[in-house]
C-alpha cells in the first residue's frame, strides 16, 4: 500500500460511547418485556386461527369414510 493513499472517512459511531448507566437499565428492563409480549400475542393469534380453522371447516364435515 502506498504511505500517502488517503484515510477512509471517520466513521462518527466509533468513538467513546456516553452511555448512561441508569439510562440503558431503564431500556434493558423493558425491552425483553415487549419481545416477550409481541412474541405471546402472535402464538396466541395461531393458536385461535388454527382452533377458528378447525372449528368452522373440519367438525362441519362430520366423519369421513
Amino acid at each position: 500500500m502506498q504511505a500517502d493513499a488517503p484515510r477512509p472517512a471517520e466513521n462518527p459511531f466509533e468513538g467513546p460511547d456516553d452511555i448512561d448507566n441508569a439510562a440503558l437499565t431503564a431500556v434493558l428492563r423493558s425491552v425483553p418485556l415487549g419481545a416477550a409480549v409481541l412474541a405471546g400475542s402472535a402464538v396466541a393469534l395461531l393458536v385461535l386461527g388454527y382452533l377458528a380453522i378447525y372449528l368452522l371447516v373440519f367438525l362441519p364435515r362430520g366423519t369421513v369414510g
